[in-house]
């Protein structure tokens, strides 16, 4: 696939704003997911993305017409996976839904006590806003409304006006009162309107929605992607990339959003979903294990890893390596590359602690 070359409609289905509900470090981008969709997917089978993350893989896979089923220990990236994969058809639709809402919030709103509230996410919000927010969670979290939680989790920090918290950064929670002093910017320490702020959160994300077949089967998990059971899935193609070697910082960078969500321990969470070199070399090689019993022959299992090195028995070797060698009793390598889209035309810049991605492609023998 080229991008350059692509038509206004295919650049609209990756662009798309649902690609975008909320902030998420790492993401795969979704013309790379686009890429290895046109390349590996076999038509009419499922794509299985066992750590999912935002759910970039199982977007696209969504709108080019694939069943799609994914997983991520992560309970933010679960939360957004499945915001994507179940939105509400319409605007109309999810202006109604929300408004349905507004009455309970509105009562469960004086049941909050914000002496409960650890004084690091009270620094955030206007104390109104926090309650709101808080109750929000609430219901939409009780009653599995997953693609409202999404896009409330997308507005809970920044400094610009459509945002709920105190001037803070956007994609790890930072708060810049120092660059945003109270008494030079008072209107950005004000009470803000959760259910306004959201509904337009919500306007915004239909403005450029995606074609999509509601017909597809789409599931998402939050398990242990190594001690999954995958009996229940149907055989498919597997596009995914782990989070490897520390290399990001997915739960620390999360914490506020997480915090909202029940997870309270980041740096706990975040020694599970990105461990160190020998913890995630043995989770990959349980995962190859399961894999191939999931997959038969010929169905093919694409990993994007970073190209990293390091030492294994005072050896220097590479991630690629390593994968393959962790994934040779059920899968022969067909071959391993760089990403195949430039920087220039990449529509989010990459991450440069990582200076290149590698995409492993396995065929299970």
């Amino acid at each position: 696939m080229d991008y350059k070359n692509l038509d206004s409609e295919e650049k609209r289905n990756i662009t798309s704003s649902l690609n975008s509900l909320a902030p998420y470090i790492g993401r795969l981008r979704p013309e790379c997911a686009q890429f290895l969709i046109d390349k590996y997917a076999q038509p009419g089978a499922p794509i299985f993305d066992p750590f999912c993350g935002s759910g970039t893989v199982l977007l696209q896979g969504w709108i080019n017409g694939f069943d799609v089923f994914g997983n991520d220990l992560n309970p933010y990236a679960f939360v957004l996976a499945n915001g994507k994969m179940q939105p509400t058809r319409s605007l109309l639709g999810a202006q109604e839904k929300l408004d349905e809402y507004v009455e309970k919030v509105e009562k469960y709103v004086q049941r909050v006590d914000l002496n409960t509230v650890p004084q690091w996410v009270q620094d955030f919000f206007h104390p109104n806003t926090l309650k709101e927010i808080i109750a929000w969670v609430y219901y939409l979290k009780r009653n599995k409304e997953w693609f409202f939680l999404s896009c409330l989790m997308g507005i809970v920090h920044h400094q610009r006006p459509g945002f709920l918290s105190y001037p803070a950064s956007h994609g790890a929670p930072y708060l810049r009162i120092k660059k945003y002093p109270k008494e030079d910017f008072p209107e950005m320490y004000v009470y803000k309107n959760v259910y306004e702020k959201l509904l337009n959160k919500i306007n915004r994300v239909y403005k450029n929605f995606p074609l999509l077949d509601y017909n597809c089967d789409r599931r998402v998990f939050n398990k242990d992607a190594s001690k999954m059971r995958l009996s229940e899935l149907p055989h498919g193609t597997i596009i995914t990339s782990p989070p490897y070697m520390r290399s990001l910082t997915y739960a620390r960078d999360n914490r506020l959003r997480l915090w909202f969500l029940g997870e309270t321990d980041w740096d706990g969470l975040d020694k599970k979903i990105s461990p160190y070199a020998m913890d995630f070399l043995d989770a990959m090689h349980r995962c190859f294990i399961k894999w191939a019993h999931y997959q038969i022959p010929g169905e093919k299992c694409i990993i994007v890893i970073g190209d990293i090195e390091f030492s294994v028995d005072h050896k220097k070797t590479s991630m690629v390596s390593l994968i393959e060698e962790e994934s040779k009793r059920g899968y022969r390598l067909i071959e391993a590359y760089q990403d195949p889209i430039p920087e220039s035309r990449k529509l989010v810049k990459g991450n440069h602690k990582i200076k290149r991605e590698i995409i492993v492609a396995l065929e299970r023998k």
